[in-house]
């Protein structure tokens, strides 16, 4: 029979044998150590200077003084004296500052990594249910890259999933971006998390931004229900920001370019002005600066007609003009006939 138990090398009583208290205490003081077993410090080589009865150290590599020759001993001051234990695999001992768990195992101690593979949740702050397997409460969440860039994963199974970020206010919906039952970015809104628009819609196979339609045949595709008109409103901190500020374009049944300000409006080409309407409604052309309802720096050529394909001077209004390529002149519409320069009746 051997003289010390297996696990803990507590040593037996032997028959006859005399002092029996003696190897009982020995047992006792080791069982002391070891059962529940708390470490003052790891991978210690140096002994403190005025060692606590009972405080038990994991000896590192190279360890010096009292502790000399020791290397990788569970070392254990009692009675005013150094008493060394090995440590075996799968000893459990708790560091005393931190309150954390370390195992023996492959000559050193190792912290215990908690398994966080297949849970049924995690709480931080807060507890997990069911729906919300993850739930953290706090002020902030930190996601950041190891030595490169990071990228957050929101997946789902099937098209007509949901894969998403919802943002809620008092735990009521009111913004959802991402692939919303279908496989187009959308972002939709709500001010009381029961009624949703969606105010953006990308498709995914050419890129094509709708706004109020979702399925945007343009770049940019504006659609407003039934007569509701479709537009976009320009304006800066000189013009404001109200309804009638700015500069306003778009379709109500016609098309609009509504320039709400006492200003200008020009056309350009080659980043050069080509038309003006000035804020009294007079058009230059060549001009940015017409002096009359219509004003043309440059040539202006009318229609040109043969004599026999005149339009109806009628018609045409009064002030209309053409030319007459038969008669190599311009002629000019009184209301009822053509006329030419002098006036004279054609």
């Amino acid at each position: 029979m051997a003289d010390t138990s297996p696990a803990l090398s507590l040593p037996y009583l032997a028959p006859a044998q005399a002092q029996k208290h003696v190897t009982h205490n020995e047992a006792l003081t080791r069982l002391d150590i070891l059962v529940q077993l708390t470490v003052t410090a790891f991978a210690a080589t140096q002994p403190p200077g005025v060692p606590e009865e009972g405080a038990v150290y994991a000896l590192g590599t190279g360890a010096q003084d009292a502790f000399a020759g020791q290397d990788g001993q569970l070392a254990a001051y009692l009675d005013g004296a150094w008493l060394f234990v090995t440590p075996k695999p799968g000893w459990i001992a708790t560091e005393a500052d931190t309150g954390l768990l370390r195992v023996y195992r492959d000559g050193d101690w190792q912290e215990v990594a908690p398994d966080f593979d297949d849970l049924d949740g995690v709480g931080v702050g807060t507890a997990a249910d069911a729906t919300n397997r993850l739930a953290v409460r706090g002020p902030a969440s930190l996601f950041t890259g190891d030595g490169g860039g990071h990228r957050i994963k929101v997946n789902k199974d099937a098209a007509a999933d949901t894969a998403s970020l919802l943002f809620q206010s008092g735990y009521s919906g009111r913004a959802e971006i991402g692939l919303a039952g279908s496989e187009a970015l959308s972002l939709k809104v709500s001010d009381d998390g029961s009624t949703w628009t969606e105010a953006l819609h990308v498709r995914g196979d050419n890129g094509n931004i709708g706004l109020g339609t979702t399925d945007p045949k343009y770049p940019l595709h504006i659609h407003r229900p039934n007569g509701l008109g479709a537009s976009i409103l320009l304006s800066n901190g000189n013009s404001g920001s109200g309804a009638t500020d700015g500069f306003w374009f778009g379709y109500s049944n016609a098309a609009y370019f509504w320039n709400y300000e006492a200003t200008a409006t020009n056309f350009a080409t080659a980043n050069t002005t080509r038309m003006t309407i000035t804020a009294a409604g007079r058009v230059g052309i060549g001009t940015t600066a017409p002096s009359c309802a219509l004003d043309v720096s440059g040539p202006v050529r009318p229609g040109s007609y043969a004599s026999a394909s005149r339009p109806d001077a009628a018609a045409q209004g009064a002030g209309a003009m053409i030319y007459d390529t038969g008669l190599a002149q311009p002629l000019w519409s009184d209301g009822t006939i053509w006329r030419d320069a002098t006036g004279t009746a054609i």
